[in-house]
Formats: C-alpha cells, sequence, structure tokens
C-alpha cells in the first residue's frame, strides 16, 4: 500500500491537471469559428416549418409563438438518421403523434392563447413517477414536416499548441498511480460529459434562434443556408 502522502501528492497533481484542462478547453471554446468560402455539404436536417397558409390563421401569432417552443429540426448524416432522430422524439413517452411534445415548463411559459392549442397528457417515467407533457395541436395546413439539406459553414479555430498541450496532459493521467486517482472522481467526469451535451444543445438551439431575422417565405422556398459547426 502506498504511503499516504504519496496518494496526497498524487491526488494534487490530478487536480491541477484538470484544472489546466479545463482552462485549456475555455481557451479552445473562445477561439471561435472561421466562414468557410464555399459550404460545405453535411447531412439533412428533419424539420417542422411553418407554411404561408398560417397567414389565414386569425391566431397566426398564437400559433408561430408556440411553433417556436417545438423542438422542431433533427439532424442526421443520411435521411434515415434524421427520420430515425424525428420518430425516437416524436414516439416519445409511449405516444406516436406527428409532431414533438412540450413540457410542463415550455407550457406555463407560452400566452394564453397559445395554450389553448395544446392538450395535456400524462405519462410514466423510467422511476414510475407520473408526469405531465402536452400535445401540440397546430393547424394542419400551416406547417409542413420535411428535409432539408445541411451545410457547414464555419470551420472551428484550432490552436495546435493547445492541442498538443491537452494531450500531453492526458498521457500523464493514463500513467502508472495518477491513473487510479483519476478514475476515482467519477462525478467530475461525468459532470465534464453532462456539460458537453448541455452545450451542444445550445450550440443547436442557437441556430435554431437564427431563423428570426427570415420571413417565413424564406423558410418556404429554402432560401437559408443552415449552419452546422
Amino acid at each position: 500500500m502506498k504511503p499516504v502522502h504519496i496518494k496526497g501528492q498524487r491526488q494534487k497533481v490530478v487536480l491541477r491537471i484538470r484544472k489546466r484542462q479545463r482552462k485549456i478547453w475555455e481557451e479552445q471554446r473562445n477561439l471561435g469559428y472561421i466562414k468557410l468560402e464555399k459550404p460545405i455539404r453535411h447531412g439533412w436536417f428533419k424539420e417542422c416549418v411553418i407554411t404561408r397558409h398560417v397567414e389565414r390563421y386569425k391566431n397566426q401569432k398564437y400559433i408561430l409563438e408556440l411553433h417556436e417552443k417545438l423542438r422542431k429540426s433533427f439532424w442526421g448524416r443520411t435521411k434515415e438518421e434524421a427520420q430515425k432522430k424525428w420518430l425516437q422524439e416524436t414516439s416519445k413517452y409511449l405516444i406516436n403523434k406527428e409532431l414533438p411534445t412540450i413540457s410542463r415548463r415550455s407550457f406555463n411559459k407560452l400566452s394564453d392563447g397559445a395554450q389553448q392549442l395544446c392538450i395535456p397528457f400524462t405519462y410514466y417515467t423510467k422511476e414510475k413517477k407520473l408526469r405531465l407533457r402536452f400535445y401540440v395541436n397546430l393547424p394542419k395546413g400551416t406547417y409542413r414536416i420535411k428535409f432539408t439539406k445541411a451545410y457547414v459553414i464555419h470551420s472551428k479555430r484550432i490552436d495546435p499548441q493547445l492541442e498538443r498541450e491537452d494531450a500531453l496532459l492526458d498521457q500523464q493521467l493514463l500513467k502508472s498511480g495518477f491513473y487510479e486517482e483519476a478514475q476515482k472522481d467519477n462525478s467530475w467526469r461525468d459532470y465534464w460529459q453532462t456539460s458537453k451535451i448541455k452545450r451542444e444543445k445550445l450550440k443547436t438551439n442557437s441556430t435554431l434562434r437564427a431563423l428570426k431575422q427570415f420571413t417565413i417565405q424564406e423558410i418556404i422556398k429554402e432560401e437559408i443556408l443552415w449552419e452546422r459547426n
């Protein structure tokens, strides 16, 4: 058994490495992106878009408000992959509807007019707890579900020096003694993985919010190049 002071020294080294790695990852994120001169085709979106027929409805603003709350776009490398992700979302909670549902929290943020377009239903979680969600009852003529070509229009900036330093730190954590100490703190690794997933969701939501600057007609005519970083 290793002396306590040796274990303590290794724990301090592991903490210093992780602290430096977090700093490196932050610096890498802050490098930003470079816009490509020519967009590169990269996969497909399966999405729900609003049609021009929405203008015929007196409650148009409520339809658009509710549509904004939906998770309405799913990316895949192929049409089949995008379709699979779409079906997984629309068939959640033991239901099978054409559109994704919304959570109670999202429902509560809607105006009264938009809430009238939602239908509540209950379901059980894996932990056998009863939860409430809402079907989205958009008029049929106001939306269309379709595939859209996806493009890469930005490239992530890379700093070779940061990449090398991060790789060297990873190698140090694989050394005998340090690896065992690094593996003890599973919560840290789980936190990093969770944060990574959340960042990807935020990036996707940011892309979707960019649609606000376009008119409904531009969306219908597929004049927008989607950003995929």
